[in-house]
């Protein structure tokens, strides 16, 4: 149950990915209550128009509001935080910089284009991902693929601009030893502004596809 007396945070995404955002938020705030809405119904994003996109997460966000009224919403997501305009007061997107080449999902990466930015294309990268995160020899060979395939380790630094491929930071950084890989969404965390009280943290789990077992795999990540 949500604790009335704390902030009410809410963090969005088509699966897992929002974790690597819920771990940052805790880490600084630790306190307050916490929703993570998993759209795994819909998931992955990467694979839907940007105007199907744009409606689905806007009904979700009027969804968290209505219920829970959540102090501020993250959308835990650069493919939907890349279509998804300043409508709502309380939310927050991820914020896209030209410092570095960017590397993200298909349509992130077509929104990204428009606008100038230097982007390289994993594609199916983060379906991958979502699919097999625990097994980290599975993992490290699709991260080897796509490393050797797109020439990463040719680049200095590299914003990761998908919150799945934050969640294998460490299988990049293996092999690109020399190549640094920026978290995309910590601006959007660093930039966040509310107070929680002190006390206990809550975190409630909600899934647009009821899954038992995928729930307790959110949980899991959550706590590791």
């Amino acid at each position: 149950m949500l604790n009335k007396l704390k902030p009410t945070i809410a963090i969005v995404d088509s699966g897992i990915g929002g974790v690597s955002v819920l771990r940052q938020l805790i880490q600084k705030y630790h306190a307050g209550n916490y929703i993570y809405f998993a759209d795994n119904l819909y998931m992955p994003y990467g694979k839907k128009s940007a105007i199907f996109l744009k409606n689905r997460v806007e009904h979700i966000i009027n969804y968290l509001n209505k219920f829970y009224q959540p102090d501020i919403i993250f959308i835990a997501c650069n493919t939907a935080s890349s279509v998804l305009k300043g409508k709502f007061k309380n939310v927050k997107t991820i914020d896209f910089k030209p410092d570095y080449p960017i590397l993200a999902t298909k349509l992130t990466s077509q929104q990204l284009q428009l606008a100038g930015f230097n982007v390289i294309v994993a594609n199916n990268l983060a379906s991958q991902i979502e699919k097999h995160i625990g097994n980290i020899a599975v993992l490290n060979r699709h991260i080897k693929n796509v490393v050797t395939n797109l020439k990463l380790n040719q680049y200095k630094n590299i914003t990761l601009g998908c919150t799945h491929y934050e969640l294998v930071k460490d299988l990049f950084a293996r092999h690109c030893p020399n190549t640094e890989f920026m978290l995309n969404s910590s601006r959007m965390v660093e930039t966040a502004k509310y107070k929680p009280k002190q006390g206990l943290k809550t975190i409630k789990i909600i899934l647009s596809r009821k899954d038992e077992k995928y729930e307790k795999q959110i949980l899991n990540l959550i706590n590791e």
